[in-house]
């Protein structure tokens, strides 16, 4: 992987700006830094361990799931954009492409993301080597984000993350490039629109370059802005139900009981993130001092966003067009976070040390070890659940689909989820073999 000097980047949104400063991080990774190369390279191997999981199920899985296999057993192409769907169909698109080739099943999803993953984790550290930071402190990003709780959790899920990570990660690698490579960056960017509607987000820093580079190459640049228009327009409508429905729960819910929801909802989540566990595992009297600590990372976030502006106004718009769609949203869940996370870790590196707190700054060092060391917590629990044969419905989730796993290869389809069981024996190569 080549070094990109510090001073390379994409015209306008870098060299090209008179606010950008290429200056290193003032963080301090040790000069020894083999533990890092190890710690990635043993994650990566319990990674790929979990290819061997049964097919895991949660709620969005078995949406997805079931969306696509109506339309592989049904008109295909025509269910697909006939039938109404909640979300973006373009993840049930693929997973219906896998069913209809032959090639669906547990192994095949996990290892398409884990493909899917790690693409994105390379080409975001492509990237934030173009935004000038140095390549230890870029791998360390990207490997708090391979090490999250969040990024286990669901490697092993149908769920349309890691395709819209890696299109998102393409997009933005493409827009921090050189010369009119960048303008490529449109189509990824309306790819991820189809898989998530959070995809709308990438548009805010491709209008910036449009804005900033109008009126250097106006008849070049005229179509390529009246294109991005058109295709924010169709991501717009295509999410239009997903949109009324939100509109419609907040003029039920009340705009200041929704406000309220959302500020306590993703200091949730943040706390999840600067933690790396989940607030479900902690006893109830902890809680209070999880949501303090995620409300002051929360603060953090927002403000190392606005001070990233001084370094880069694309990498801003970036994450305001992110943040403006996600913290609105009035439910809980990290993973929301996982597309961008390499950018929001280095958001709050860089509002912490904004007024240059000594202490926060020496405990970092120590709090990157403890991160890394949870996210090996993960991968072992994940790894025993891979391997955990009979006692696998057991072990799983929150025990809500305990009884779909256990009737999912006998005659008994009392009690279950329909949906779950249909999809564990077609799919489940256990479940097959017993049949």
């Amino acid at each position: 992987m080549t070094r990109i000097s510090t001073e390379v980047s994409a015209e306008p949104d870098i060299r090209d700006l008179p606010d950008f400063q290429s200056r290193p991080s003032t963080f301090r990774i040790p000069r020894k830094a083999a533990w890092l190369s190890l710690a990635i390279a043993s994650a990566s191997v319990a990674y790929a361990l979990q290819v061997f999981t049964p097919l895991r199920l949660n709620t969005d899985a078995i949406y997805y799931l079931s969306f696509a296999d109506a339309a592989a057993r049904a008109n295909g192409l025509v269910t697909i954009y006939r039938q109404h769907f909640l979300l973006p169909k373009g993840y049930s698109l693929f997973l219906f492409c896998l069913m209809k080739a032959g090639f669906f099943s547990a192994f095949a999803l996990v290892l398409s993301n884990l493909a899917f993953f790690s693409s994105g984790l390379l080409l975001n550290f492509e990237t934030l080597l173009r935004l000038g930071f140095d390549r230890k402190y870029s791998t360390l990003l990207c490997a708090m984000t391979f090490l999250s709780f969040v990024s286990v959790k669901n490697i092993t899920l149908p769920i349309s993350d890691f395709l819209f990570f890696a299109l998102s990660a393409a997009a933005w690698w493409l827009m921090n490039a050189r010369g009119p490579t960048r303008w490529m960056a449109l189509l990824p960017a309306l790819c991820a629109v189809e898989v998530r509607l959070a995809g709308l987000a990438l548009f805010v820093p491709l209008a910036f370059l449009a804005w900033s580079a109008l009126f250097k190459r106006p008849k070049i640049l005229v179509p390529f802005f009246v294109s991005l228009v058109l295709a924010l327009t169709a991501g717009i409508w295509s999410g239009s139900r997903y949109f009324h429905d939100y509109l419609r729960y907040v003029g039920d819910a009340g705009i200041l009981h929704l406000a309220r929801e959302a500020i306590l909802f993703h200091c949730r989540d943040f706390s999840e993130l600067v933690f790396n566990l989940p607030l479900a595992k902690l006893p109830a009297w902890a809680h209070p001092v999880f949501l303090s600590v995620g409300s002051v990372a929360l603060f953090f976030f927002i403000l190392g966003t606005f001070l990233l502006a001084r370094r880069s106004r694309i990498t801003f718009f970036y994450l305001l067009g992110y943040s403006i769609l996600i913290l609105p949203w009035p439910f809980t869940d990290p993973r929301f976070w996982l597309p961008a996370m390499p950018f929001v870790f280095l958001a709050l590196h860089e509002g912490i040390r904004w007024q240059r707190w000594k202490a926060l700054s020496r405990l970092l060092p120590a709090y990157i070890v403890l991160f890394i060391f949870l996210g090996f917590v993960a991968l072992a629990y994940s790894t025993r659940l891979t391997f955990s044969g009979p006692q696998f419905p057991y072990l799983y989730g929150d025990g809500h689909l305990r009884a779909t796993y256990l009737t999912g290869c006998s005659g008994d389809t009392t009690d279950v989820n329909q949906d779950a069981l249909a999809l564990l024996r077609r799919y489940e190569w256990h479940c097959s073999a017993g049949r």
